[in-house]
């Protein structure tokens, strides 16, 4: 039987996490708030790809980590809290920027945090939420929204002339964005509510049985 070697922490997939986690509140902010305002279309495609750059680690630290055998606890913590980072941060900034309308901020960080209150509770109680394929599939259409709200020069000028389709486009990946976010938080809520009733359940049944033996 082969021992397993131990795996180190500071490995090249919780690199690409703390990247993520340090850099991405850091300068993300400061870059979108002050250079966005400019609306100049090759300074925001930099402001994009730059963004696109972070958003990349989120796929690579967890395929390198499951790819290279380098999957620790610390990467396990640490990831989605970079993702969170990485989210509000722009969220945040776009907002300062007149980027985004404020309700959908509030809404996209609103189930950030409800995500976050339902594990939190569940790990309380011993059980864990998975990640669903609804839940990755926001995830990509959430970064390839913010991407496109970087990128996109035309918000101000309503529907006319080349703002048309770039505005329509925007308001698409919007709507996928808060449908996708709302929905697979409700799937969430359900996962949790079935395993929580089903630890319950089993719960009692120990009592009841500890209580016949007795």
């Amino acid at each position: 039987m082969t021992k397993r070697r131990p795996v180190k922490v500071f490995n090249l997939p919780n690199f690409l996490t703390l990247t993520r986690l340090i850099l991405s509140p850091l300068m993300l902010p400061v870059l979108l708030v002050f250079l966005l305002r400019y609306n100049f279309f090759w300074l925001n495609c930099v402001l994009a790809a730059l963004f696109g750059l972070f958003s990349l680690t989120d796929f690579f630290d967890g395929y390198l980590a499951r790819k290279l055998d380098q999957e620790t606890i610390a990467g396990r913590i640490l990831d989605p809290i970079a993702d969170k980072f990485l989210t509000y941060s722009t969220l945040v900034a776009l907002l300062a920027a007149n980027k985004i309308f404020f309700y959908w901020v509030v809404l996209l960080i609103g189930r950030e945090f409800f995500m976050m209150g339902l594990r939190t509770v569940a790990l309380e109680h011993n059980f864990s939420i998975h990640v669903s394929l609804l839940g990755k599939l926001k995830t990509i259409v959430q970064m390839v929204c913010l991407t496109f709200i970087i990128l996109n020069p035309y918000q101000s000028q309503g529907f006319t002339g080349d703002a048309f389709t770039w505005n329509v486009v925007e308001n698409l990946l919007i709507f996928f964005t808060l449908i996708s976010s709302i929905y697979s938080a409700k799937q969430y809520y359900h996962d949790f509510i079935r395993k929580l009733n089903l630890q319950e359940e089993s719960g009692s049944a120990s009592m009841q049985t500890n209580h016949d033996e007795d």
